[in-house]
């Protein structure tokens, strides 16, 4: 795979699988009906390393962009181990299939159906899946049951980290902002005491990213610069697709916005889309033009407007708050009546964001009838306040190509650091 000669990688793992399946049918099978304490410890090891060398059965396929001949392999997987834990792994892996490269919101909130219900689910991929395309449409106390398990299931400290702070988002979502602080700095703490400096990529945007929202919350610039500095020197990896390297670019120009520096930020936003067209960075950008008070907002708002199916439903909330508070800044009186049927038309919202709706509603509506610059400041004050709350921080694809990590690059690293070990032993 680090050749990227994947057809002969595709070999090589199928061997692994049917080398594997016999010991298991052989040494393992025969005995689980005896429940033996041993027995079913082996039966543990055989289901994860069956699913590792699924995982690789899937790297290959995706390098060759063929899912479809993945899923025509996963359905004669499906006999290789009676567990009803690999059956669920397998349906797991069909839903990875269907999704391929673009990882569709509708598409995944179909397909993770299959996976239902979840009440006694012990498998962590399975769990961060679900949450990647249901977590919003929970209530508050199942998400932090399930994000509660999920974190004690998961070993690995970067993945501890990232939902940890997707806890506390949820905190965040009710108003609760001591409690959201609290975790996320206790997050951050215990992942500074791994040798974190040494992890993946992977890891370290995770961290650079939880101190950007600690940074939010703590009024910070200090820390939003720290985070910056993450940022970039993330860019000097050679681990990131094209994706990867655009993401960065947004991030960054996300805390240049939160520390006033508005040109720098549409300077971070532009090469990201230089990179890879994305409707939300555009939305972004629009918001750091309105604090120059550029007209070019106007453009890049209907830019989006042209192209809301590219918007996730949290990403909508941005660009309803921003396409407002633009139609109130440059006196478009159809973009603020736009708004608020956009508004009327969103009937589920956070606590946070009802709490706002009405006041929202009730303003424009006191500035349609008097026209007082006081009501159109605190309107705009407002909707500011809005800005980025709602796509702040993004659970994250359970598989690291979903983040823009080159997988080749990452085994590379490894393959490195292993010789690298072996020649210091």
């Amino acid at each position: 795979m680090i050749k990227k000669d994947y057809r002969s990688a595709l070999k090589y793992v199928r061997h692994g699988i049917t080398n594997y399946t016999i010991l298991h049918k052989t040494n393992t099978a025969p005995y689980i009906a005896s429940k033996n304490e041993g027995v079913m410890w082996l039966l543990d090891i055989d289901i994860n390393s069956l699913s590792e060398l699924t995982e690789s059965l899937l790297d290959c396929y995706r390098g060759l962009n063929d899912y479809q001949s993945f899923e025509y392999d996963l359905e004669r997987l499906r006999g290789n181990v009676s567990d009803v834990r690999w059956q669920r792994k397998i349906t797991y892996f069909q839903v990875i299939a269907s999704l391929g490269d673009n990882w569709s919101e509708k598409v995944g909130k179909r397909e993770v159906k299959k996976l239902m219900p979840l009440d006694e689910e012990n498998d962590a991929d399975i769990i961060q899946l679900y949450l990647h395309f249901c977590s919003d449409d929970l209530p508050f106390k199942r998400n932090l049951d399930i994000l509660d398990r999920l974190i004690s299931l998961i070993e690995k400290p970067s993945e501890k980290l990232q939902y940890t702070v997707v806890k506390a988002i949820k905190y965040l979502c009710i108003g609760d902002e001591p409690e959201s602080e609290k975790l996320i700095e206790q997050a951050i703490n215990d992942y500074e005491l791994t040798d974190w400096s040494n992890d993946n990529s992977y890891g370290r945007m995770q961290h650079a990213r939880a101190i950007s929202l600690l940074a939010d919350l703590q009024y910070s610039a200090k820390l939003k610069v720290k985070s910056i500095q993450e940022f970039e020197s993330l860019l000097e990896s050679h681990s990131w697709t094209d994706s990867g390297i655009a993401d960065i670019h947004f991030e960054i120009g996300k805390s240049l916005f939160h520390i006033k520096k508005f040109e720098e930020a549409i300077e971070q936003y532009r090469k990201s889309l230089s990179i890879q067209n994305s409707e939300i960075v555009k939305v972004f950008l629009s918001q750091a033009q309105i604090e120059l008070n550029y007209e070019d907002a106007i453009y890049t708002i209907r830019e989006v407007e042209d192209n809301l199916s590219g918007l996730s439903e949290s990403e909508k909330l941005d660009y309803i708050f921003t396409y407002a508070a633009i139609g109130i800044a440059f006196k478009q009186k159809d973009m603020i009546e736009k708004f608020l049927g956009y508004l009327n038309e969103t009937t589920v919202l956070a606590p946070v964001f009802e709490k706002q709706k009405s006041k929202l509603v009730s303003e424009i509506s006191l500035l349609y009838k008097t026209g007082e610059l006081e009501v159109k400041s605190n309107l705009l004050s407002t909707l500011k306040k809005l800005f980025g709350f709602t796509a702040r921080y993004l659970i994250l694809q359970p598989n690291i190509a979903g983040l823009g990590v080159n997988i080749n690059k990452i085994v590379d690293d490894l393959s490195e650091s292993n010789k690298k070990k072996q020649s210091d032993a």
